[in-house]
């Protein structure tokens, strides 16, 4: 297939324009060849300009600004002056050029603000403008465009809107060395309405483009979500600290602030931030999930901002990041507490500007992006410490909500245990009606450091040995020791001696009766076994 260069040749080689009428018509065809056979729209731009300045009674120049902002040009991105503001409004960007002057008109006429005489006029007001006697014309107030204009003697200028149903697309202008007539002055407006189509196009396949691109990366990543086990699908428990949480879920969904989750690893901080996602305005759009501690250091900032091609060894193709997936959506952040000093810096100012740069890129990307961070470490220490940014923690720690441990919400345990059961019973295709009764007791005595996830592990792992529909998880669960036992809750307070037959008791079915040896109830309570035989006999533990 021809290259754009190639077809430009190719279409330049075309028989030579007539002279008369039919010429608006010939440079039409070939500027409309030019927009099939090619999407680069600077070559289709700079087609239909040529064509003007081609053969007998052609234009000195022509010229085709873009209605646009810096950050959408990509002159200004790459040589704009050094202070340019990305931020400043829209203004008329140059885009193609023909005839006299095109070397320096890049330097020198690049932009034109929209209070610009002539060029901001027409574009403001959408109205042609047709200037004879352009060297002496009153209207022709800029000094240095007056001395231009008698140097090269020009004669006429027009100006012509770039519009597509009445949308500034950018303006259109040629100089001529003769005077413009009227009906040629609204022939000519074919071109501007031919380079209007033109643009337009472009912007419509690049806007699929962006959008397939998109989609497709949506669609893998959702794919890929789809095929890792869930684990605990759904939020399990009626404890007083799960609906603690619950009501500061309900609290904070609809407000669209930041959310920092706090917990140690195994709580469900994944399903909190799911739970936030679902009851608020943006659940028709994907929760974006990044690990922060599962990425290489090196890689987490590729991850959430995205690269371009050739941005570093091995980019070879532009990559979309999380943030750039997550635009009108929820980005959950796990572990981020473990991103690098630099990458907290690029965060904080996605946070505070809503925008960003691809790695390797220029070009500011804005997102609207509704952050929940997740961490199972105490950050204000990190901050103390020096190894967190502060005003980065400050802005994610807007709504905090710390999701208890598993030993605190004990009394969910049974419901926790019933769901799993259930859980693996259509996965391992066996009948399992529940638990031992000495099962139950050993799952609330344990400490559960590893927390909700530890618990569905414990509960597979029985699940796969049991050999019949009551399952037993002692040989699953493990031996007990003291620190491994669930402290004492409030409500088992009551006397000296309550309380301490009822922890000797949880003891002595942990141990399942074995009061010596190693992993014995004497040697977890750190006492002798002839002591613990006689405090068993005088609390009325002793059959």
């Amino acid at each position: 297939m021809a290259t754009v260069d190639e077809q430009s040749q190719q279409l330049r080689g075309e028989q030579p324009l007539p002279d008369g009428p039919t010429r608006h018509l010939a440079i039409l065809r070939r500027a409309t060849r030019h927009m099939a056979a090619t999407r680069d729209l600077r070559g289709t731009l700079e087609a239909i300009l040529r064509g003007l300045t081609e053969g007998p009674n052609a234009v000195i120049q022509a010229r085709c600004y873009l209605y646009a902002s810096a950050s959408e040009c990509p002159w200004c991105r790459e040589h704009g002056p050094a202070g340019m503001s990305f931020g400043d409004p829209p203004a008329l960007h140059l885009v193609a050029a023909a005839g006299l002057m095109v070397d320096d008109v890049e330097r020198r006429y690049h932009v034109f603000p929209m209070s610009s005489p002539l060029f901001g006029e027409v574009a403001t007001s959408k109205e042609p403008l047709l200037l004879n006697g352009v060297r002496d014309h009153p209207r022709v107030t800029v000094p240095e465009w007056r001395e231009i204009a008698r140097r090269y003697e020009f004669e006429a200028l027009a100006i012509y809107p770039m519009l597509c149903r009445d949308e500034l697309i950018g303006v259109f202008y040629t100089i001529s060395g003769q005077r413009i007539e009227s009906d040629e002055f609204e022939a000519m407006q074919l071109f501007a309405d031919q380079a209007a189509i033109a643009v337009k196009g472009s912007r419509l396949f690049e806007d699929m483009r962006q959008d397939h691109e998109r989609l497709a990366v949506e669609n893998a990543y959702l794919q890929e979500e789809i095929s890792v086990e869930g684990g605990f699908e759904d939020i399990i428990g009626e404890s007083a600290a799960l609906k603690a949480v619950l009501r500061q879920v309900r609290q904070v969904a609809e407000a669209e602030s930041t959310v920092l989750l706090s917990g140690e690893t195994g709580t469900g901080k994944e399903l909190i931030a799911r739970a936030v996602h679902d009851l608020s305005p943006r659940k028709p759009r994907a929760m974006i999930k990044v690990n922060c501690g599962a990425i290489s250091p090196g890689l987490v900032e590729s991850e959430l901002f995205g690269h371009e091609k050739g941005a570093f060894t091995g980019a070879l193709q532009r990559r979309i990041g999380r943030f750039e997936l997550a635009d009108k959506g929820t980005l959950f952040m796990d572990e981020v507490g473990e991103l690098t000093a630099e990458t907290q810096v690029k965060l904080l100012r996605a946070l505070q500007e809503r925008e960003f740069e691809r790695v390797g890129g220029s070009r500011p990307l804005t997102v609207d992006v509704r952050l929940i961070a997740a961490t199972n470490r105490d950050l204000q220490e990190e901050v103390n410490a020096g190894r967190f940014r502060a005003d980065l923690f400050y802005r994610l720690n807007v709504f905090p909500i710390r999701v208890p441990p598993l030993r605190e919400r004990r009394s969910d345990i049974p419901l926790l245990v019933r769901h799993f059961l259930a859980h693996f019973q259509r996965r391992l295709a066996k009948s399992l009606k529940g638990v031992t009764p000495e099962s139950m007791d050993r799952l609330q005595a344990y400490s559960w450091p590893g927390n909700i996830r530890e618990l569905q592990n414990v509960i597979e792992r029985a699940c796969v040995l049991s050999r019949g529909p009551v399952v037993e998880v002692r040989d699953a669960l493990g031996p007990m020791s003291k620190e491994t036992l669930a402290p004492i809750a409030d409500e088992t307070l009551g006397t000296l001696d309550d309380v301490d037959r009822r922890h000797i008791r949880r003891v002595l079915e942990a141990t399942e009766g074995v009061i010596s040896g190693p992993n014995g109830a004497a040697k977890i309570l750190g006492l002798h076994p002839n002591t613990l035989r006689s405090r068993m006999e005088r609390l009325g533990l002793v059959d």
